[in-house]
Order: structure tokens, then C-alpha cells, then sequence
């Protein structure tokens, strides 16, 4: 692995640094806080163990969005949930899922991956029970129309 930096003058006599042939794990700060600092627009994290750290933070912090979500739904004793909603959230976990196992799966442990899944593969399951009984809350109540 090569370690090399190249120093770029912008406007203003700001320098930028421009990674040519590092392999790690790239990330883009989101910059939501306003300082007089340097601005990270691009990040290239080499040690394993700070990537690792990195992206079970960021997984977590997605997975523990499903579950508020999921726990607010199944809260809620009205079922007058709309399924198109719950497909749309159930995507959602399953692009994530395939996130997980074909971005991050290089960086993470195996079983670490495997806990992971079996947590994701419970949110879908409920998701898919919710589902199905608000499909059919639906179809009892218009039965009743006329």
C-alpha cells in the first residue's frame, strides 16, 4: 500500500489534500456544525480497528432508527397503519442489509455480521407480520362497504 499525499493550492491560499492509491475506508463528514476549522470534505481511514469502530457506529445507529420506527408501530393498537408505508420501510431494511454485506463486510468480523443479520432479519420479520395483518384489517373492514 502506497502512502503518498499531494498538496493542492485553492483560492484564497487554502490547501487541500488529494489521496492518490490508499486503500481504506472512505467517508464524507457531513459538516453540520459551523466552526473556524479546517473542513473535511473527504476522509480515508486506514487502521482497522478505527473502521471497524467507524462502521458499527453507523450500523447501529440505522438499525436503532428501524427499531424506534418499529416499536412506534407496533405501539400504536389501531392498526390503521398503511401498508404501502411499512413495503416502503421494509425496502429500506433490505437495501441496508445489502449494504451491510456488500460494503462493509470486508471491514467487519464475521460474527459480528452474523449478530448483525439475525437483528435485521427480526425487524423484517415483524415488518412482514405487520403487514400482512394490516393487509387484512383492510380486506375484514371492506367487506363491510357497500
Amino acid at each position: 500500500m502506497s502512502k503518498y499525499y499531494v498538496v493542492i493550492k485553492i483560492n484564497n491560499n487554502k490547501e487541500g489534500y488529494l489521496d492518490k492509491g490508499i486503500d481504506g475506508f472512505h467517508i464524507k463528514p457531513q459538516n453540520t456544525i459551523k466552526y473556524d476549522g479546517v473542513e473535511v470534505g473527504h476522509l480515508v481511514l486506514l487502521k482497522p480497528e478505527l473502521i471497524e469502530n467507524v462502521i458499527k457506529r453507523k450500523v447501529t445507529k440505522k438499525l436503532d432508527a428501524y427499531l424506534k420506527y418499529l416499536y412506534g408501530i407496533l405501539e400504536e393498537d389501531d392498526d390503521d397503519t398503511d401498508p404501502d408505508d411499512l413495503n416502503l420501510v421494509l425496502n429500506d431494511v433490505q437495501r441496508y442489509k445489502t449494504i451491510i454485506m456488500n460494503r462493509y463486510s470486508q471491514y467487519l468480523d464475521p460474527y459480528y455480521i452474523r449478530s448483525l443479520f439475525g437483528k435485521v432479519k427480526l425487524v423484517e420479520e415483524e415488518l412482514k407480520r405487520k403487514i400482512r395483518s394490516s393487509q387484512k384489517q383492510n380486506n375484514f373492514y371492506q367487506g363491510f362497504s357497500r
